[in-house]
């Protein structure tokens, strides 16, 4: 804006009509004389703003509040007696409303799945949830991890917003995904790329029989050793693994559950593979007992069980050797637990520590979020291998025997399991964020990261016969948190889906175990009354 020089100092409306004012007060002559009324005069200094000012700023409205400014003037020569260096105070013009750039259905749902989804990526290296996206995901790009990453994004959107433009964009960037990863499978290039892998991202579906497990175990294989180099390249296998075991827990096939054998080589050295190891393992037991026979006159052909025929040892001596490897598998997830301890403190500086069954909760007062799902995930592991040892022992009766020995163990697992469960929960506060260092209540903005990590763990104790009341109320009301506040539509109980379809046969052995428990608890309730 520019000061347009010496200006007229009549009264408006002589100015207006472009006639000498007798600058009369508080009225001028002419304007009586005129037959008007006098408008009066206006303020001494008068600003224009100059012609290259956009119009948006000429055409602000005058409803804004008018700030006052101290605006100094240099004095014209015919008024130096008048005026001389006084400062005056001039109302400034009003603000320009600056209209607020319109996002995109794309950025506000890539901009939520990644604030609720993603875990930060911390300095430590400890693996995360997706926390590699950001530096994977080119904005600009058309490829195939940008259409899975939209089309995720916009689902996950859509599940807690509403909105039909969400769903129906997600469906249309999953075409583009699927075209461009067969377009990179042709590729043999750009097939093992760490942007291929990272495109299957979606946690909601893990474990559904029509998902491409093979296609994953393959692609683990053919990245090699290699990619367990960097921490991008582990933390992309640790989350592909344990997609393949709850795919293989699921749907009772084991196949794919140790890509190359590369998790029982590297268990030697870290124990987060250990970890997986031992969860590759208890998969392997589980598919073992389920194929064991269930009495001495049932066979067993030895290409559908590992260990030795029954007309080759005998039936007690195989269910033996059975129960042996599964409960050295137990003392392997005690050691983990003793190990692990050390291991944290060493390499995850200022993080809290894993601690033995049933410590927990006395060991520590709060655990950061990823040391809290891991210790979820490790005690998962142990669950499903105690509920297949009593599974086992239901239909053999194997623990059975004349000094009641078998009957302490039996009471042994039981207890374990309840420990089992009651860690699980001691750590989903922690792991949702919902919790700081000081034990007061916090909202943590990614929770969604670990919603997706301990689901599979969570709906797991939903069915379990052995767990309290209580334990199953309180998972219940998670899985609902998730559902409903999170917008995690797959958080819904097993026991809620055994009657469908879509139940997966993996669970369909507990399911029944908790039906006939529920059964057996009303026969004795009705006997009572």
């Amino acid at each position: 804006m520019v000061f347009p020089g010496r200006f007229s100092t009549g009264c408006r409306r002589c100015r207006q009509r472009k006639v000498k004012c007798d600058e009369s007060k508080p009225a001028c002559r002419r304007c009586y004389i005129y037959g008007k009324p006098c408008p009066g005069y206006t303020d001494q200094f008068h600003f224009r703003f100059d012609k290259s000012a956009s119009k948006q700023e000429r055409a602000s409205p005058a409803q804004h509040c008018s700030k006052e400014v101290r605006v100094s003037c240099q004095p014209q020569p015919q008024s130096a007696q008048t005026s001389g260096d006084q400062a005056m105070l001039a109302p400034s013009r009003p603000a320009a409303i600056i209209p607020h750039p319109e996002l995109s259905y794309e950025d506000l749902s890539l901009c939520y799945f990644v604030r609720r989804f993603v875990t930060p990526d911390e300095a430590d290296n400890f693996p995360g949830h997706l926390s590699f996206l950001p530096a994977l995901y080119n904005p600009h790009g058309h490829g195939v991890l940008e259409a899975a990453t939209l089309s995720v994004a916009q689902m996950a959107a859509y599940n807690q917003f509403g909105g039909d433009k969400f769903r129906l964009q997600s469906y249309q960037n999953y075409g583009r995904a699927v075209r461009a990863l067969r377009n990179t499978i042709q590729n043999e290039e750009e097939v093992t790329s760490d942007k291929v892998i990272a495109a299957d991202i979606s946690g909601e579906g893990w474990g559904n029989p029509s998902e491409h497990a093979a296609g994953l175990y393959c692609l683990l294989e053919k990245r090699g050793v290699e990619q367990l180099c960097t921490s991008r390249g582990f933390e992309l296998f640790l989350l592909a693994l344990l997609r393949l075991q709850v795919h293989s827990f699921l749907n009772e096939d084991d196949s794919y559950s140790d890509p190359g054998g590369m998790v029982a080589l590297l268990s030697l050295f870290d124990p987060l593979m250990r970890a997986m190891s031992l969860m590759t393992k208890v998969l392997w037991l589980r598919h073992n007992l389920s194929k064991s026979p269930t009495s001495p006159d049932a066979s067993c052909e030895p290409s559908e069980h590992p260990f030795q025929s029954v007309r080759e040892v005998g039936f007690e001596a195989l269910n033996a050797s059975i129960l042996q490897a599964c409960f050295e598998a137990l003392d392997e997830f005690d050691t983990w637990d003793f190990d692990a301890e050390s291991y944290w403190k060493l390499t995850f500086e200022g993080r809290s520590v894993p601690a033995a069954l049933g410590e927990v909760a006395t060991k520590a007062n709060y655990y950061d979020p990823e040391t809290a799902c891991t210790i979820i995930l490790v005690r998962s592991a142990r669950l499903v291998l105690l509920l297949s040892i009593l599974e086992f022992h239901d239909r053999t009766q194997v623990l059975s025997n004349n000094d009641g020995s078998g009957t302490g163990c039996i009471i042994v697992l039981e207890q374990s399991i309840r420990l089992t469960i009651a860690d699980m929960l001691w750590c989903v506060p922690f792991a949702m964020g919902d919790l700081d260092p000081n034990g007061q209540s916090v909202t943590m903005p990614h929770d969604g990261a670990a919603a997706l990590t301990i689901l599979q763990p969570l709906k797991l104790v939903t069915y379990c016969p052995y767990a309290t009341h209580e334990q199953r109320k309180s998972v219940q009301g998670i899985l609902d948190r998730m559902n409903l506040a999170i917008g995690v539509r797959s958080a819904v109980s097993w026991e809620e889906r055994a009657g469908l379809k879509t139940a997966f046969p993996g669970t369909q052995g507990l399911i029944r175990a908790m039906t006939s428990l529920a059964s057996g608890a009303s026969s004795q309730a009705a006997e009572r009354a």
